[in-house]
């Protein structure tokens, strides 16, 4: 979605919202006008890096690809949403959550015979490194609902909406030395944060008096808003079982799940060792990141 597509988003937005406001008052009267759900989130990651890639010494070329993944522990994360109606098919629907967990990766090194890519190859030793590393992604969504299907039991609402989001990554890295290399140490941090347009959609089914299930998505791909300059979208389902206590408070719990999918192409020039007589290589490729959250959740739930 380019630039002014997506300033047109946000102003049918904020006019679809003001014409709501301005005739709420002659909305049906509704004991459940404002929802409020406070929830105990308890995600684990699987965060993962492929690529593929091509280098070239001037005269023949070879071909590199790697595929590698890092699972999390789990760690009890805050989880909030609203919801509120502004007429019997329209209401303002509001999700926040976010992950953070610190953990350590470790690579034993290994023994590379490029003999087997290059005739008359010598061994090579891969160092083995240690990263240690904190990863962080916070989520923040406001989206206008229309009901599209609605009676007693059962609801289908679409809407699109607005959507905050930042995503950080801090890292220590350092590595052994071999015969070819010295012992490396660095320092990453990066950051990325923005605001972007997104899709919406949700499902209400009232089963039982006092009970009801509910199944939400969410939709945004990065090049609608200036949240990443990478390519790449995001994507999230969330199922939630609610049962009221009384006419006012309640208790559900339910799984929730989100994934950052990102790729961007690289390239670069390899330089051999001082006094080994080779290269430059110059080299160029494509690498993708894969952020999967999921997990269960569970909270209390106030209706006015």
């Amino acid at each position: 979605m380019s630039r002014p597509a997506y300033r047109l988003a946000l102003a049918l937005l904020s006019t679809a919202i003001l014409a709501t406001f301005a005739t709420a008052v002659q909305a049906q009267s509704r004991d459940d006008r404002f929802v409020l759900r406070l929830s105990a989130f308890n995600p684990e990651a699987e965060l993962g890096f492929s690529g593929t890639g091509v280098v070239t010494d001037g005269t023949d070329d070879a071909t590199f690809g790697f595929n590698e993944s890092f699972d999390s522990s789990r760690e009890w994360r805050p989880r909030g949403a609203i919801g509120f109606r502004m007429s019997d098919r329209q209401a303002l629907v509001g999700n926040y959550y976010d992950y953070r967990r610190d953990e350590t990766w470790e690579y034993g090194g290994n023994v590379l015979d490029t003999g087997t890519i290059i005739p008359g190859g010598e061994v090579i030793e891969v160092p083995g490194a240690r990263i240690d590393g904190r990863l962080s992604f916070s989520l923040a969504s406001l989206n206008y609902e229309y009901a599209v299907v609605k009676n007693e039991n059962f609801e289908w609402g679409l809407g699109i909406g607005v959507t905050y989001a930042e995503l950080e990554v801090l890292a220590n890295g350092s590595s052994t030395g071999t015969d070819l290399v010295d012992p490396q140490f660095e320092n990453v941090s990066w950051k990325r944060d923005g605001f972007s347009p997104g899709l919406h959609t949700r499902l209400t089914w009232i089963p039982a008096d006092r009970w009801s299930v509910g199944l939400e998505a969410q939709y945004l791909d990065t090049r609608w808003g200036d949240f990443l300059d990478e390519r790449g979208h995001f994507e999230r389902g969330g199922l939630i079982v609610e049962y009221m206590v009384s006419d006012r408070i309640g208790i559900h719990a339910g799984y929730d799940w989100f994934r950052l999918k990102l790729s961007d192409e690289y390239r670069g020039t390899a330089r051999a060792p001082d006094g080994i007589d080779a290269g430059p290589f110059p080299y160029a490729g494509k690498v993708t990141g894969d952020l999967k959250v999921h997990g269960p959740m569970a909270g209390v739930t106030f209706r006015f």
